[in-house]
Order: C-alpha cells, then sequence, then structure tokens
C-alpha cells in the first residue's frame, strides 16, 4: 500500500511540474491602465447596445416564426400518425376477420372432404356391388347356356351312334 502511495505522489508531482511548465511558456498580456480608452470602449459598447438589443429581437422573432411552424408541421405529423394508427387498427380488425374466415373456411373444406371420401366409398362399394352382381348374372347366364348347349351336343352325339348302330344292324 505503501509503494502505491508513493507512485500516486509522484504522478501527482509530475503532472504539477508539467503544468507549471506548461504555464511559464504562454506570455501573460500585460495589463493597461487607460481610463479614457476604456470609458470611449464602454460607451461605445452601451452605445451598439439597443442594436444587438434589436437583433436579438429579430432572431427571437424569427426562432418563434420557426417554433410555430415546427409546431404546426408536429401537429400535421401527429394527425397523419393518428390517421396511420387508425388505418393499422382497421387493417389489424380486418385480418382478425379474416383468420375467423379462414379458419372457418378451413373446417367447412375438412368437412366437405370427409363428404367426398364419403361419397366416393360409397359410389366404390356401390359399383363393387353392380359388378358382382353383373357377374353373377353373367356367370347364371353362361352355365344356362352351357347347360343347354351340353344337352344339345349329348343328343346329337347319341341320335348320331344310334343312328350308326342302326345302320349297322
Amino acid at each position: 500500500m505503501n509503494n502505491r502511495a508513493t507512485r500516486n505522489m509522484i504522478k501527482l508531482l509530475g503532472s504539477a511540474l508539467l503544468l507549471l511548465g506548461i504555464s511559464f511558456t504562454y506570455d501573460i498580456p500585460a495589463a493597461k491602465a487607460n481610463y479614457f480608452t476604456d470609458l470611449y470602449n464602454g460607451l461605445q459598447s452601451f452605445s451598439e447596445l439597443p442594436g444587438e438589443v434589436n437583433k436579438l429581437q429579430e432572431s427571437y422573432q424569427q426562432t418563434a416564426e420557426e417554433l410555430q411552424k415546427t409546431k404546426d408541421e408536429l401537429g400535421t405529423a401527429v394527425d397523419e400518425l393518428g390517421q396511420t394508427k387508425d388505418q393499422l387498427d382497421q387493417s389489424l380488425q380486418q385480418m382478425a376477420t379474416y383468420q375467423a374466415q379462414n379458419a372457418a373456411l378451413q373446417e367447412q373444406n375438412r368437412q366437405l372432404s370427409q363428404v367426398v371420401d364419403e361419397l366416393k366409398n360409397d359410389r366404390t362399394a356401390r359399383e363393387n356391388y353392380y359388378n358382382r352382381i353383373k357377374v353373377t348374372v353373367i356367370t347364371g347366364l353362361a352355365l344356362i347356356l352351357g347347360y343347354f348347349l351340353l344337352i344339345r351336343l349329348l343328343r346329337f352325339t347319341m341320335r348320331h351312334r344310334s343312328r350308326r348302330s342302326d345302320r349297322l344292324r
């Protein structure tokens, strides 16, 4: 801790010496004791005061006008901001309405898809049923036709054999 205090003292002493050295390098202006010049300069600056006051008043007026213009522009900007906020609120309300409608339409779409799937399944089942009936009817007709053909063929062959055997006798 003692080393630390010593270092801080050395830094402080070095800074003081540096400041003292810098102050000796600059010239200090000499004082003048000329009362008449000081009085003349004072009167001259006093006589110039009304002109400076007028300039200050003009500057104040210009600043006040600029401030009023800025206030007007700010009021206009605030009005536009209010209108934009209202439009944004309306847009948000419309978006919420659209989202609700979209959700309702998606639910309807899902229900319609289910109905369409059920109708397709019913149609497929009906077509399968009609196909089975067709196959059964065609098979029945083919069996009946085959039965008649087979009987005819058997009769024909039996007649043909019986004629042949009649000839042989």
